[in-house]
């Protein structure tokens, strides 16, 4: 079969730092057999996308067409979006220029909302739930009789079915991802930015944050690949022009071991790489922190994301303030590195001491780490299957019928956690996050560059 799978355009009119489309291109490996191509709408612009998707559509003649919806929303609330509203659109597209060709859809956004996105679409013909590499392979082969095929959402005389729940893949006995020039051009992909080409190590998470949809999406259990595979894959990376990359893991250094051992192993090999990746703070001493340096590690990420004690208790972390300020004293005796820490301004429990103690962190890491990184601040968006949004449900903040899929930024708004009782607080925390990345972060990376060249 000739297959296009095409990555959902996130909305915005005009195109965002582009990112490599790695779930497809571990789907695109796994379709063996079969002629297949990706085609990436965020490398243009909206109105761009749409008919570069349709000439590619109309050359290509596919014979089923993959859609995959990677986010529904920004997650930020002073930056609110929703992404997924171009998802109608699409569809109608890709409908229109290849009549009665299946429609077949996945990704991490579309399996957090699966049967309501296939109800809100029906010109999608088959959702995938969950990892797909299983999944989509069974289905070509199944395609008048996909309700053998497990991990499935399907129309059966205009009602949605689901097949049931499949199992993790074995991840570690998966192949590197295909991203030769025949399936996709990677070129657009190569630039400065380490985040745009990601590489996973491992699926799955055992930590248990109470706002995190990550567990109910990978697993709670750790599949991790060997680290000589892993690094292969770096090689790889390299022989195609890449030498900038990141860790596309939940978390990169739990379990430590697996860390240590993939750095040691570029090391070895004496790879000419840089690379970015999220740490878990109580396994990220000096120890890993400098041996991920001399692996080509220049940017570290944080999220301890409380401020205070109380506030990383209800987030469950496991962590506490001492930890996180130990955190910075090492990450301040490493030089040669970008360091971030991202925190929630506003949780359960939370009283105006702990908002000021916990912007007070917040600026504190962008003193300490001016010109080599900073910190974020945002708010919680509440999704299902966690933690966070029973206490809202408990506050009354929300109920359980909520509607977790906005259909526009206006109620999308109503799904970050506050409390009612701070709409002053809430406003000012906004105007302090836009003032921070307008005015401050600037005017201290302007001072610094004068400084240094004084």
């Amino acid at each position: 079969m000739k297959i296009i799978l095409v990555q959902n355009h996130l909305g915005r009119h005009t195109s965002h730092a582009p990112m490599f489309p790695l779930g497809l291109s571990y789907i695109a490996t796994a379709l063996q057999g079969h002629e297949v191509t990706i085609f990436d709408m965020n490398l243009w612009d909206l109105s761009v996308s749409f008919e570069k998707l349709k000439k590619k559509l109309s050359d290509f003649k596919p014979d089923i067409v993959g859609l995959s919806l990677r986010n529904v929303d920004t997650t930020q609330r002073s930056d609110i979006f929703c992404y997924y509203k171009t998802l109608k659109s699409i569809t109608e597209l890709i409908s229109a220029t290849t009549p009665g060709i299946p429609i077949v859809i996945g990704g991490t956004g579309f399996s957090m909302f699966a049967k309501q996105l296939m109800e809100m679409n029906p010109l999608i013909d088959f959702g995938i739930y969950l990892e797909g590499e299983e999944s989509f392979p069974e289905l070509l082969e199944n395609l008048r009789n996909p309700q053998s095929v497990k991990g499935l959402l399907y129309r059966e005389k205009d009602v949605v079915l689901f097949t049931g729940d499949r199992e993790p893949i074995e991840f570690e006995k998966y192949p590197i991802p295909r991203r030769d020039q025949s399936l996709i051009d990677i070129d657009p992909f190569i630039c400065e930015a380490h985040d745009s080409i990601g590489i996973q190590s491992k699926r799955g998470c055992v930590l248990n944050c109470a706002y995190c949809s990550y567990p109910a999406l990978s697993g709670r259990t750790m599949r991790l690949r060997k680290p000589n595979h892993v690094v292969d894959e770096i090689e790889y990376l390299i022989s195609l022009g890449v030498h900038r990359f990141s860790f596309a893991d939940n978390i990169f250094n739990v379990p430590v071991t697996h860390a240590r051992e993939i750095c040691e192993e570029i090391i070895k090999r004496k790879l000419d790489v840089e690379w970015s990746a999220w740490y878990e703070i109580r396994n990220a001493d000096e120890e890993l922190m400098r041996l991920a340096q001399r692996a080509g590690c220049i940017h570290f990420r944080f999220s301890p994301d409380g401020g205070t004690n109380k506030a990383l208790d209800v987030l469950r972390k496991g962590i506490t303030v001492e930890d996180i300020e130990e955190s910075l004293k090492i990450a301040k005796r490493i030089h040669g590195i970008r360091v971030s820490y991202n925190f929630l301004c506003m949780l359960p429990g939370m009283t105006f001491l702990d908002f000021v103690k916990t912007l007070f962190l917040h600026a504190k890491v962008h003193i300490i780490f001016a010109g080599r990184g900073g910190g974020g601040l945002g708010w919680v968006r509440i999704y299902p299957n966690t933690e966070i949004l029973q206490l809202a449900i408990a506050e009354g903040y929300m109920c359980e019928h909520t509607d977790m899929l906005p259909e526009d930024e206006k109620k999308l708004k109503k799904l970050f956690y506050y409390r009612r009782s701070y709409v002053m607080i809430d406003k000012l925390l906004i105007n302090y996050i836009k003032f921070m990345n307008k005015m401050l972060k600037p005017a201290l990376k302007a001072f610094l560059k004068r400084f240094v060249k004084a």
